[in-house]
């Protein structure tokens, strides 16, 4: 080895709702369907265009707040439910996507969410190169808290090892949980 190889993670492990994209799935009236278009580089505004969004279909305007949601859920400014990657995220995702170093490495992803069927809807539409969504992205995924996933995030890590086969020391994982230690726990289950 030379020494400018870098030791790289097998796999890299991503949690969803509010680390790689904002909001939270169960902050959202309806399934994210309808697809928002433009610059796939958040860095560069002139960047071929894609799918960076998935929104809620509208909903009749109820209630009397300004946004005409009574929900009690999320709406951006315009009042619209916009599903998307915060730009760090999509620049990271980006990276892994397009530099030759990276494609030995696996993507997965892990999360806790209370709506699955809205994060997969996410990950099928939101594209994060030309032509390349989030799904073509990932090898593995564990997504919910039914059957034999929990809120801990040791029964999706359980489930992710037995699937790649790859080590629990071989994995790196990101999660901004703000109710716990995700990371700790799997640190204190696994080694």
């Amino acid at each position: 080895n030379s020494n400018n190889d870098v030791l790289l993670p097998s796999m890299i492990v991503f949690d969803l709702d509010d680390c790689l994209w904002t909001p939270e799935m169960h902050e959202l009236s309806g399934m994210p369907s309808i697809p928002v278009e433009g610059p796939l580089d958040p860095s560069d505004n002139n960047s071929e265009l894609g799918t960076v969004g998935m929104k809620v279909p509208s909903r009749r305007r109820r209630g009397n707040n300004n946004k005409g949601f009574d929900w009690g859920g999320y709406a951006n400014d315009d009042g619209e439910e916009v599903v998307e990657l915060y730009p760090g995220a999509r620049l990271v995702l980006r990276e892994l996507a397009t530099n030759p170093k990276y494609a030995v490495v696996k993507i997965a992803v892990a999360s806790s969410s209370l709506e699955p069927s809205y994060s997969r809807a996410c990950i099928n539409g939101i594209e994060i190169v030309d032509g390349v969504t989030m799904n073509d992205m990932i090898s593995y995924s564990q997504i919910g808290r039914e059957g034999q996933l929990t809120s801990r995030k040791t029964s999706h890590f359980k489930l992710l090892q037995a699937q790649s086969g790859i080590p629990y020391d071989e994995m790196l994982f990101f999660d901004d949980c703000n109710w716990g230690d995700h990371v700790g726990d799997l640190q204190d289950a696994f080694g």
